[in-house]
């Protein structure tokens, strides 16, 4: 038997004692206190390596690009439409109000595949990835078709609804059904965008998203301007639009019919799986409800700024409406590439069964948002004269909606702070939550708010938007108490 080591202190083991005497912990060290492993955290691997921040920033800048190229098309639709005539701003605004809308309810009924997806991604589960996407498609070919359907049949009421003179109304009908064609392709975009970056993919999406903005700028500039012929006023700009979503649609299609990524669209299984289709509509639906009152909320809020005067009163508050919510858009660009970060960071961290780290996540994504729009916010206090005088050539336009648009400045920074809390719910799956935001900071505060200002108090302009300001405020206090609270962490998808 090996001799013990000479400077051993401790008698060498009888090997003829029992198991537990052999293995017992010395008495110098049973006080000791108990060392604790801790697994070490894994970065699932469809994300970006590094830090969260740096997972962040690699995320959200590809869909800042991508949101980029989609303000500068609507940019130039209201420059083209504002160079035709304030009827011409107002009808081609509120159209693309309602197809703002469309997209918003494709998007948030599309958050049960994306959840679906980042968590299964997140555990490595590329199959269960892959059915989502196919019966995501299915759900969204039938959601855009009924989309067509119904804004071709409603365009009219919501002309009378929205517009109060008739140049506007018909413009505006023309234009929507025009529109409402490209729908079936926006659903399809969307569709295939959401699951690619709920994958970990912003890069792919993006560079689709700017080739549709440069056919949209191309096609609508040279009808409107008569390039190859006569102008086509409005209708130029709606062909526009329908054209770049149909080249959008298909470039979209062609990508998940080869496969990107392992995520791929194949005719076997598109075939009905009610599991998969439940799981996402369990999240869906209450996104969908969210996008219902979002609708409606803005609605009523589109009627009330519409209703702050008579006449061409009216209709200049209206166009300084729309000029603004068009330059407000410039806060969206990194509010909604921030937001989409944080939601594939959390879902994806959720289903790597790392709360913690999916908790960060959406903290230094606000903290990240919010700077870079507090930037924009000094931005649009000293720019809203050039900015007015640019888009308008209306005095009236430019009277109203100078002092308006300073004052909405000071908002921005909270707006954006909510957007990505909320979008980080999302990401989580818990939409019955930001369903319940919406009704109430939506058609709870901002619709009486507003209708207070703009209309009873004679506000105008200023007014109504002190709904908007206030809607804004309680979302992100909504938003951060939720967060805080932590019940996300527990939603099953």
């Amino acid at each position: 038997m090996t001799p013990p080591h000479p400077e051993s202190t401790e008698p060498p083991r009888d090997p003829t004692a029992p198991l537990e005497a052999i293995l017992a912990v010395p008495d110098a060290l049973a006080d000791a206190p108990a060392i604790e492993f801790i697994p070490t955290e894994t970065i699932p691997a469809a994300l970006p390596r590094g830090t969260l921040s740096r997972q962040i920033w690699v995320l959200a800048l590809p869909m800042l690009g991508e949101q980029v190229g989609n303000f500068t098309v609507g940019l130039v639709d209201t420059w083209l439409a504002g160079h035709l005539s304030k009827e011409a701003t107002a009808a081609v605004g509120t159209a693309a109000y309602v197809g703002w809308f469309v997209g918003l309810a494709l998007l948030l009924l599309s958050t049960g595949a994306a959840a679906l997806v980042s968590r299964s991604c997140g555990a490595g589960d590329r199959p269960t990835a892959n059915r989502a996407l196919n019966q995501a498609f299915l759900i969204m070919l039938a959601l855009g078709l009924g989309a067509s359907v119904v804004a071709w049949l409603i365009a009219p009421w919501f002309a009378t609804f929205l517009s109060q003179t008739e140049p506007a109304r018909d413009l505006f009908v023309m234009y929507l059904r025009i529109d409402a064609f490209g729908y079936l392709a926006l659903a399809v975009l969307t569709v295939v965008g959401t699951v690619l970056r709920a994958s970990g993919d912003t890069r792919t999406p993006m560079a689709i998203m700017l080739l549709v903005n440069v056919v949209n700028v191309l096609a609508a500039s040279s009808l409107v301007f008569g390039w190859f012929g006569p102008s086509s006023g409005v209708r130029g700009i709606a062909f526009g639009t329908l054209t770049a979503r149909c080249v959008g649609g298909v470039l979209a299609l062609i990508l998940v019919l080869y496969g990107w990524r392992e995520l791929r669209l194949a005719w076997h299984a598109l075939r009905v799986d009610w599991d998969i289709i439940w799981r996402m509509l369990r999240i869906g639906l209450p996104g969908g409800g969210d996008a219902a009152l979002m609708a409606t909320s803005q609605l009523l809020f589109i009627w009330i700024i519409a209703h702050t005067a008579s006449g061409a009163a009216a209709t200049a508050n209206y166009a300084a409406h729309m000029i603004a919510v068009r330059m407000e858009a410039i806060t969206y660009l990194p509010a909604m590439a921030w937001m989409t970060a944080a939601a594939t960071l959390v879902g994806q961290y959720l289903g790597a069964r790392q709360p913690d780290k999916a908790a960060r996540a959406a903290h230094v994504a606000v903290l990240q948002g919010a700077l870079l729009t507090t930037g924009v916010a000094v931005a649009f206090f000293l720019l809203a004269d050039p900015i007015f005088t640019t888009f308008s050539g209306d005095p009236a336009v430019r009277a109203v909606g100078v002092p308006a648009f300073r004052l909405l400045a000071f908002a921005q920074p909270f707006l954006c702070a909510g957007i990505i809390y909320i979008g980080a719910l999302r990401g989580a799956g818990d939409t019955r939550y930001t369903m319940a935001i919406s009704l109430i900071a939506g058609l709870c505060v901002r619709v009486p708010a507003a209708y207070l200002g703009g209309i009873v108090l004679g506000g105008g302009l200023i007014g109504a938007w002190c709904g908007m300001w206030a809607d804004n405020l309680v979302r992100l206090l909504l938003a951060l108490g939720r967060y805080l609270h932590g019940g996300w962490k527990r939603i099953k998808v």
